[in-house]
């Protein structure tokens, strides 16, 4: 696991903003580790480029990569990262009931403004006893923001919106969502603490030469930052997966259809 954790933090210093490095490796440990319930036909919900689904799983792995039509989620079908690329409108996915034995999604369903209509949807091509698994975020997020230390609630209304935050909720209310919806909860594991939080929001501003990067060359990184060992041991001290659920920023959770 060791290895894989070294190979997740490396591949995201070299391909993506910073910032990632500090989260998108503890996610794909989690959804590494449960590959032998995501059983296929698999459907990736809010998908994007695809480059988190090609880390953990590998190309053309998943069977169905789903996102809204004008999202990144062309760049995946250009780079033929799943077997196929489905378009979704936001009211109904694009596929029938009971259709896929697996889905995953991983840091979407806080950005999604109509959260229940989205679960319903997922449920509904969901085979019975099939899983969904998927991360999110919670309420502790805004608590351990950097920039919130500095600028208070100016800084959290402002980052809320700019990272469009529709649903950040306790581990309470996104069980009380997801059984509303019709899932039976398997497993909830907590991996973001706030010093991690803290950490992440901070190296988003580290990160802004990525962002310059792919807005003028479509690529993410110009490899100006290398995977050294002082940069990944910084990254695996501050991973933090099996934290405390209640104090987390971020939640892992396993879900069954009924």
């Amino acid at each position: 696991m060791k290895n894989n954790l070294d190979y997740f933090i490396r591949k995201y210093i070299e391909n993506r903003p910073l910032f990632m490095a500090l989260i998108r490796p503890q996610e794909a440990i989690l959804f590494y580790k449960n590959t032998k319930i995501i059983e296929q036909p698999v459907l990736d919900f809010g998908c994007g480029d695809g480059f988190f689904a090609e880390t953990v799983f590998g190309k053309k792995s998943i069977d169905v990569g789903l996102d809204l039509i004008n999202s990144r989620a062309k760049e995946a079908e250009k780079n033929g990262i799943y077997k196929k690329i489905a378009y979704y409108d936001g009211k109904v996915i694009p596929y029938p009931n009971n259709y896929f034995n697996a889905i995953i999604s991983n840091c979407v369903l806080e950005h999604i403004l109509k959260l229940d209509v989205a679960l319903k949807e997922i449920h509904r091509v969901l085979k019975p006893g099939g899983n969904f698994i998927t991360t999110v975020m919670t309420d502790q997020w805004e608590k351990s923001l950097f920039g919130s230390k500095i600028l208070g609630k100016v800084y959290v209304n402002w980052l809320r919106k700019k990272q469009e935050h529709f649903n950040l909720f306790s581990e309470k209310k996104w069980k009380s969502r997801f059984e509303k919806s019709g899932f039976t909860i398997s497993k909830v594991e907590g991996y973001v603490s706030p010093k991690n939080a803290l950490y992440l929001d901070l190296l988003h501003y580290f990160s802004l030469p990525s962002l310059i990067s792919y807005k003028l060359f479509r690529k993410w990184s110009l490899n100006l930052l290398k995977p050294s060992k002082l940069l990944i041991n910084f990254v695996e001290r501050n991973i933090s997966l099996n934290y405390n659920n209640n104090k987390s920023a971020a939640l892992f959770i396993i879900l069954t259809k009924k």
